[in-house]
């Protein structure tokens, strides 16, 4: 674990109580005990610091302070055998050379209700690598909505789960799930505000990732179809919406994995755009 999520219900107190699983978590997996610290983050997305006042097995009482700005943004190491270490500065190679930081536009991710435990692994990777919000979309070929109903408390779970694992400053959302016209009237893709790209295995892109980003806007949702991808009616319609394709390749990529690569894609770019070398040769 590199930082606790504190729960939807804590009051942003100095104190929050914590009880059943998560108690359990920090007392009997991650063997934790009073005194002990540890790196949290708030429902807000806000940074803290908390410390074990008591505990029981099912019930662990917590002081919660504000963490400093510089020291919260830092590399947070697993926290196991009841103790916290201090990270590594963020941006710094133990070479003591300084990487220059970039500001990550929002990402929402939305991308087609997928079978089974796939939808588990992409909302779990998604939170990992920094994704705002990810946005179950109803497509024609993705599963049925009666279907996955009662799997969006579960992949809260796993958002949450993926939040403490990973020490992700960015609070994970996990919206309701919309169709695609619903998407285009409430996420509109706004030059030099809001980026809209959607992916088809189809070579439909007008340009290159790296082109689409050269400028960095607030925000870039990233629209992944289900298994099979989107129809035409739904292209036509995320066209009209003003979004613009993407393309990841010539290789068929299984709906999950495109989901990772997207999002992988854009990130790099962004964080080393300042590095980039734009030559006569990019398209």
């Amino acid at each position: 674990m590199r930082q606790f999520v504190l729960p939807a219900t804590w009051e942003g107190g100095p104190t929050c109580e914590i009880r059943g699983r998560e108690a359990r978590r920090l007392g009997v997996v991650l063997r934790l005990v009073p005194g002990d610290s540890f790196p949290a983050i708030g429902p807000d997305g806000s940074l803290y610091d908390c410390s074990i006042k008591t505990m029981s097995r099912d019930s662990i009482d917590l002081s919660v302070t504000k963490a400093d700005a510089v020291n919260g943004s830092d590399y947070k190491p697993d926290v196991r055998a009841g103790h916290a270490t201090r990270g590594i500065p963020a941006g710094e190679a133990s070479t003591g050379t300084t990487l220059p930081r970039t500001t990550l536009p929002r990402t929402t991710l939305a991308i087609g209700l997928l079978k089974g435990s796939k939808m588990d692994d992409v909302a779990r990777a998604a939170t990992e690598a920094g994704v705002s919000s990810i946005l179950p979309l109803i497509t024609s070929r993705s599963v049925p909505m009666e279907h996955a109903a009662g799997r969006i408390e579960r992949l809260r779970r796993v958002v949450s789960e993926a939040l403490g694992q990973s020490g992700s400053s960015t609070p994970t959302r996990l919206a309701e799930p919309m169709t695609i016209r619903d998407l285009c009237a409430g996420l509109p893709p706004e030059p030099g505000r809001r980026l809209g790209l959607f992916f088809h295995e189809a070579p439909l892109a007008q340009s290159s990732i790296h082109r689409y980003c050269t400028i960095v806007p607030d925000e870039i949702v990233a629209c992944v179809g289900p298994e099979g991808g989107f129809d035409d009616d739904e292209v036509r319609a995320l066209t009209e919406g003003g979004f613009m394709p993407g393309w990841l390749g010539p290789t068929v990529l299984r709906a999950e994995t495109a989901a990772v690569f997207a999002i992988a894609s854009i990130r790099i770019v962004c964080l080393e755009r300042s590095s980039w070398s734009m030559t006569a040769y990019e398209e």
